[in-house]
């Protein structure tokens, strides 16, 4: 696959057609690339060429669809790219580089390429994933903004009411902290894919098999773990939540614990991510 080509060549549709043909084509395509990934890891001596080229064409996908899927980026993709195809129609091809042709779409989102990479971190099965200190920086606006309205809520009931101790107590803390988790981070996150701190941070978290947003079951599986533990465990609960929710500290493609059960992934919120059928 040539790296020249358009987003529209990569996928084989016309510059004009509608969404859901490119839709479509983005799909068969992806699946196509994994099929042939999935069976060369699954012989007795893979060849990491092959696997490493079909990951590079996955992500070419995966960005090929997240501008051509949002209006406003395609309109500037457009305008960039055909306009340079028409204008440059017999002149020198090193004039025109379509290695990276939506890098201007979001500048304060891209980061500088450097020679022989990507100019964003890429997962090994194409996802576009964060900085770990944009994801560090998610998590800890979403832990204080649960904190501080957890508190805000409880004190005034607990201390004001004389209910620091016993079954009172404990329903009132766990009971406002599960409500919250509820309100503040499953919603959220199934309709948009973003919570406060993903949303400041420019993060998303999407479905890893299709990048578009999760099914509710889901997001129900990405935050039970610290649900429950919190429930069950209230202070240790808490310290668990913590080491749950910052594993994706122990591996390089940021893939922590919560993603691996709900099979979701944190994703750069370059595109606007759709609730397929």
């Amino acid at each position: 696959m040539s790296d020249d080509q358009t987003h529209y060549e990569l996928l084989e549709v016309e510059p004009d057609a509608p969404k859901e043909e490119i839709r479509s084509a983005y799909q068969a395509k992806l699946a196509n690339v994994r099929a042939a990934r999935d069976k060369e890891e699954e012989t007795r001596k893979p060849s990491e060429t092959v696997i490493r080229t079909a990951r590079e064409e996955e992500a070419r996908l995966r960005a090929a669809w997240q501008v051509l899927s949002d209006p406003i980026q395609r309109q500037r993709y457009d305008d960039r790219v055909l306009v340079h195809e028409d204008d440059g129609a017999g002149a020198d091809d090193d004039e025109v580089d379509f290695e990276d042709p939506d890098a201007a779409l979001i500048p304060a989102e891209r980061t500088p390429a450097r020679r022989g990479s990507t100019p964003a971190k890429v997962a090994d099965d194409g996802l576009e994933i964060p900085s770990t200190g944009r994801r560090l920086t998610a998590a800890a606006i979403d832990g204080i903004t649960l904190l501080a309205i957890w508190a805000v809520i409880v004190y005034p009931i607990t201390l004001g009411g004389n209910l620091t101790k016993g079954l009172p107590a404990f329903i009132t803390e766990v009971g406002t902290m599960e409500f919250l988790i509820l309100v503040y981070l499953i919603l959220p996150t199934a309709w948009t894919g973003q919570t406060l701190g993903k949303r400041y941070t420019y993060c998303m978290v999407v479905d890893r098999a299709t990048g578009q947003l999760p099914t509710i079951g889901q997001v129900i599986r990405r935050y039970i773990v610290p649900a429950f533990a919190f429930a069950l465990l209230v202070t240790t609960g808490a310290v668990i939540a913590l080491i749950y929710g910052l594993s994706f500290l122990m591996n390089r493609d940021q893939v922590s614990l919560a993603d691996r059960l709900a099979r979701t992934a944190v994703v750069i919120a370059r595109y606007k991510p759709e609730r397929l059928a």
